[in-house]
């Protein structure tokens, strides 16, 4: 384990806010996503069954996520980044592998 100084966290956080458009176009379905989010409660049941009944009624899947995007940069945490790049988004979703290598460069895509 490493210890994350404010400054990067802060950094990783402005980079977050940055990529969230590419983040949400690069979840192009919403399981496996949603059900991590909320089982490792980054999300309430509720906001998890509103943003499935949300795709269930044709709003984009990209909207629905940018939506729970937006709600998590009030508690961002950097454990969200962790399971946002997990393996099984990673295999479920492989554009998000353009934005891990982002963060990982530090600068925007």
């Amino acid at each position: 384990m490493f210890t994350v100084t404010r400054a990067l966290e802060e950094a990783l956080f402005q980079h977050f806010i940055c990529q969230k458009l590419e983040i949400a176009y690069a979840i192009h379905k919403p399981i496996p996503f949603f059900e991590d989010l909320r089982d490792k409660f980054f999300i309430t049941e509720r906001i998890y069954k509103e943003s499935l009944e949300a795709c269930q009624n044709l709003v984009p899947v990209s909207r629905a996520v940018h939506n729970i995007l937006t709600q998590l940069e009030r508690t961002f945490d950097l454990s969200f980044l962790m399971t946002l790049f997990s393996p099984i988004d990673l295999r479920e979703y492989p554009n998000l592998m353009t934005v891990l290598r982002s963060f990982k460069r530090g600068n925007e895509v």
